[in-house]
Parts: C-alpha cells; structure tokens; sequence
C-alpha cells in the first residue's frame, strides 16, 4: 500500500513496528539512527515516517527539522515516537505518540495519515482549544472539582513528587477550558498558589489535554512557543515535564507536572517516574473530605 521508514534505535520496537505495519499491508524499513534514516529518505522518498525522538547522534527532532527544512520532504507525514514528546515537535510532525508503543496506535494514525495524503487533504490537526471545551472532558473534570478532596494531602503529595523526581516544584493540576487549577503544589512560585492556577494558554498542559501525551520541556529559553509565556519569563522556569490524569472514562482531566529555574533538569526519566505516580494522585483527587 505504501513505503513506509521508521527510525527506531531500538532493535526489538523497530522489528515490532515493521511487523504490524508489513501485516497492515505496508512495505517497511527500518534505520538505526537519524543519519541511517535521512539517507534512506534520500534514496527511497518514503510515503510516511516514523522517527523515534531519543536517538545517538541525531535525535528524531532534528531529523524532523531537515526534513521540513527541504522542499523535498517537507510535506511527507511525520509521526514522532517518544516517552515525552518536546513541544517543538507540535510543530514539525503530524502526530506524537506516546511510548511504550501501542502498535494499533501507530498502524492506525499511520493509515490515517496516508489516506489524507492520497486524497489530497492536509493532515488533521489536534487543536487544543477543541479539546479544552470537549463536553464529556469539562464534566469529568468538573467532578473531581466538587469533591472536597483533601488540600493537604494533595500538597503533600506534590512534596514527594519533588523528592522522588529530583526537581524542585511539583503540582496535581485540573484543566478547565480556560485555566489550569492547582489542586495541590509544592514549590510553586506564590503568586501562582495565590491565584490558584494560571490561564490555559499560559501552560504546556494544554498539549497534555489535547494530545494525550507527556510533554517534556528541557529549557523553555530554547522553545519559541514557551519563551515568552508568563509561567516560565515572569517565575523564571527552565525546565518542565508534564503528564496526563485520565479519568475513569479516558478524558484528560489534569496533570502531574514538576518544574525548575535550571535548565535541563527535567529529563524522560522524570516523565517516566510521574507516570508511575498517576494512580496515586487520581486517588487523593477522587477521595471526599
């Protein structure tokens, strides 16, 4: 049906995609690094790829960049893989995925991607602003804020965010359609505790409600979409990861999100940790006082 590259370090998730993307009917290779993967480009004019974000050498961002950079491959479709996506990949591929890997997932936003492409139509885009007023989410959200749940022990889960992360600000936010709430914190700047949260489009968050991914900042100086936003010129934030709270239902209804004035402190092994606590935090937001 279609060639498809993945660029994929990892042996084991490389053989993987190949597999159900050959069984979806798809011709597949596969390159080890970002430079393996921009010669094959160059040599076979793949119809879509797949680029693993960590890579030796080259990451999957910079092969990304090059390949919009050159008339071309600028228009090829673009899916990055990664544990936490950064956010200047929102503006380079067509979709993020999350890893670990759900091969349905990428078969599917693959097919969905070359049927656009054969019928001429620009790749849908996932509008966090469309996803912000979604009904279902706002609800589910709205839930978890009429339970009394207890301050405290939100607060003090947010402290042991930063001792078992490392990074010295934590917060469990809610995300409403134009705010994002500060259900409990540790370390966060005091005119953010005071006001209680800070507009959406002030925070990376709203990629975590839209997209259903982490999103890992490493230094927002760096990152033109996040630069200038308040929440990181005003506190002096460098570095940030975020990921989401899912309800029973699968809306994204927050975040668990860990923040530092240094950059790079914020790592995909940060990510992965806040995952691990998501559970937790679901509970203390869901227990009544």
């Amino acid at each position: 049906m279609a060639s498809i590259l993945v660029a994929e370090d990892d042996t084991d998730i490389a053989q993987l995609l190949a597999t159900v993307l050959s069984n979806a009917g798809h011709t597949v290779r596969t390159a080890p690094t970002g430079r393996a993967a921009l010669d094959m480009i160059g040599e076979t004019g793949p119809d879509l790829i797949i680029l693993d974000h960590h890579m030796p050498g080259m990451s999957g961002l910079d092969v990304a960049g090059r390949l919009r950079d050159d008339a071309a491959t600028a228009s090829i479709p673009l899916i990055m893989l990664s544990a936490a996506a950064p956010a200047a990949a929102r503006g380079l591929c067509d979709v993020t995925i999350s890893k670990p890997v759900r091969p349905k997932h990428v078969v599917e936003a693959a097919n969905e991607l070359l049927a656009a492409r054969s019928n001429g139509e620009a790749p849908e885009q996932h509008h966090a602003a469309h996803q912000l007023v979604d009904v279902g989410r706002l609800l589910a959200v709205s839930d978890y804020l009429t339970r009394p749940a207890h301050a405290d022990a939100l607060d003090a889960f947010a402290e042991s965010l930063t001792e078992v992360t490392g990074v010295p600000a934590a917060a469990i936010t809610l995300v409403l359609n134009d705010s994002v709430v500060v259900a409990g914190s540790h370390g966060m700047p005091r005119w953010v505790r005071e006001a209680g949260g800070v507009p959406v489009e002030w925070s990376p968050d709203t990629i975590v409600v839209a997209e259903d991914v982490p999103v890992l900042i490493s230094d927002s100086a760096a990152d033109e979409e996040y630069a200038t936003s308040p929440l990181f010129s005003v506190s002096g934030v460098r570095s940030y990861a975020s990921v989401p709270l899912n309800s029973a239902e699968g809306h994204v209804v927050g975040t668990l999100c860990v923040m530092d004035e240094t950059p790079g402190t914020c790592t995909e092994d940060t990510v992965q940790i806040l995952h691990s606590q998501r559970a937790q935090a679901l509970v203390l937001l869901s227990r009544a006082g």
